[in-house]
């Protein structure tokens, strides 16, 4: 309970950003509603004083009055819904604003939720529910129950023996309602889960479909998916059967007040209890309360609904950043290059994956940090460019620790190129100016030309992932970037990977080329690197390994005769 009640304020708060807006809809959709409860008592007059009172005057008055009542409650209704529809974008937008924000700030491995398929249900699928919440759930419940109390009240005014008869099956619907929306939420969970698999199943089968078709899996890759939709539709099929077994039941149950009211209404006419008139508008009120009942259980379905998407989307919320911003922070002046690390430990959900690393880097020392897959470079970089906190010990410049910075100072002075260079829709030009997109036409030219890419056209139109574009023109893209930015610390992460061998060497010529006197940090596989660099390291298992500190081979020497330091 206490869970649930956590869920729904965090979902309701979307909406209750906007409390005026909310507050005056509510207000102006319940008047609508109350409205509503009038027509039965002017049809009562209509009956009792018109036709059987022979005054066909009154009779049109009381049908103009039925037409004012029915405009004033339409009018109030639509008026209240386009506050509502108004403060529903608003609220989706600031969900996924926040949403995006929050996975932009977790690490890679944090959370399975930050991946793929699930980040793109939550900021899609999940976050349109709020447009539903919005319009209906909790406060349009309470203006159903509110308006339902009063129909209620008015029918006992008017008959109160027939009323509280006429009424007890709504009890078993309510009852019966309270017991569906528990099993169905269970299902609802299993649905939801079942839909993000089929959408990370696509996304992972489309990103990767060259794999698929180079070892011919097409036909199992679309039978995997298939088989997660089947599972999908089956789940699907089994909520919706039990939802339309039991909404046919309920259904019968709920529509027995009618004939109850009818028999019963009709015989205490017959007994000179109450007017005809008051037995139409008996009759009425009893019908409009079944319909408000329905409302009523429609909503409370949304609300169970919404415990569920609200759960899913907390645990995105919920997750540890990768980086804490910490107060007081100020700007990070031009560093001169030096870094150090002091017993610097990083975790990746159970897993250690750097232990206790010491390291220090000359201003201007270029460094190649090689290493086996898994073996915590990629890490040690995100860590030394701040792009995630340590769990112990430090990282600091000029002997300053990182954390004394605001962030995006340091991703100026600081910059990590990750193995897989980001291509977006749009020219060679936009792409290299993401990384400041003040630059003018001749700096971007100027970097695009320093990293080798004079041959390509700036104004080239690249489609998304620039499937296009080689791996080391892509690599070329990103150094291009980072020129552009122009930091006193460059970290790579693996820019030579899946290259042939000319072109590595021909990128790693450009990397050195254009240096001009930067800290520079190489994480590799290659060992081809090492023949470029100041200081070679090697790391195993998330710890530097002493034994392996060497200074780089001479030109031409074989890696083997490599001497330690």
């Amino acid at each position: 309970m206490k869970e649930s009640l956590h869920a729904l304020r965090f979902i309701y708060g979307y909406p209750l950003r906007h409390r005026g807006a909310m507050a005056v809809a509510t207000v102006t959709m319940l008047l609508g509603l109350l409205n509503t409860i009038a027509i039965p008592l002017v049809i009562r007059v209509a009956i009792d004083a018109g036709v059987l009172g022979g005054d066909p005057g009154l009779l049109l008055a009381v049908a103009l009055g039925v037409l004012a009542i029915g405009a004033l409650s339409a009018g109030l209704l639509h008026l209240g819904k386009q506050l509502r529809f108004t403060v529903a974008s608003k609220a989706v937008n600031d969900l996924r604003h926040d949403l995006f924000r929050k996975l932009l700030h977790l690490g890679p491995a944090d959370t399975a939720e930050a991946s793929g398929g699930r980040a793109l249900t939550r900021l899609v699928s999940d976050a349109v529910f709020v447009r539903g919440l919005t319009n209906g759930g909790i406060l349009e419940l309470a203006n159903q129950i509110v308006v339902t109390a009063v129909m209620y009240l008015v029918a006992l005014l008017i008959d109160v023996r027939t009323t509280l008869l006429a009424s007890l099956p709504l009890v078993v619907v309510i009852l019966g309602n309270l017991i569906v929306q528990g099993r169905l939420q269970r299902m609802f969970v299993e649905v939801k889960g079942q839909f993000t698999n089929l959408l990370s199943g696509v996304g992972e089968s489309l990103t990767n479909i060259g794999v698929v078709k180079a070892f011919g899996r097409e036909e199992d890759a679309s039978s995997r998916l298939n088989k997660i939709n089947e599972e999908l539709a089956a789940r699907r099929g089994t909520m919706k059967t039990t939802y339309s077994r039991w909404e046919a039941i309920l259904n019968v149950v709920g529509a027995l007040p009618t004939p109850i009211a009818l028999w019963l209404g009709g015989n205490a006419v017959l007994d000179g209890q109450i007017t005809v008139g008051s037995l139409v508008a008996l009759t009425a009120l009893v019908m409009m309360v079944q319909m408000s009942m329905h409302m009523v259980t429609m909503h409370a379905n949304g609300i169970f609904r919404s415990v569920v998407i609200a759960q899913r989307l907390l645990r995105i919320m919920d997750a540890r950043p990768a980086i804490t911003e910490v107060s007081g922070s100020r700007p990070m002046p031009p560093p001169s290059g030096a870094l150090a690390t002091d017993g610097v430990v990083v975790e990746i959900g159970d897993r250690r994956v750097v232990d206790d690393v010491s390291l220090a880097v000359a201003a201007g020392e270029s460094i190649a940090l090689i290493g086996p897959t898994g073996s915590g470079k990629t890490t040690l970089l995100h860590a030394l460019a701040r792009l995630r906190d340590t769990e112990a010990g430090t990282v600091s410049y000029d002997g300053v620790d990182v954390r004394e910075y605001d962030l995006r100072s340091v991703r100026h002075q600081v910059v990590c190129l990750p193995q897989r260079q980001w291509i977006f829709e749009g020219t060679m030009a936009d792409n290299i100016r993401f990384a400041r997109p003040d630059a003018t036409p001749e700096e971007v030219a100027d970097a695009a030309e320093a990293a080798g890419l004079s041959r390509s056209c700036l104004t080239r139109e690249l489609a998304a992932n620039a499937a296009d574009l080689s791996a080391g023109e892509r690599q070329r893209v990103g150094l291009a970037r980072a020129l552009l930015v122009d930091p006193a610390v460059l970290l790579l992460d693996n820019p030579t990977a899946n290259l042939d061998a000319e072109t590595e060497a021909e990128l790693l010529d450009t990397i050195f080329r254009v240096r001009r006197g930067r800290t520079l940090i190489i994480a590799a596989q290659q060992l081809a690197v090492t023949r470029h660099v100041d200081r070679v390291i090697t790391m195993k298992d998330g710890t530097l390994d002493d034994s392996a500190v060497r200074s780089p081979a001479p030109a031409g020497l074989p890696e083997g005769d490599q001497a330690h330091v």
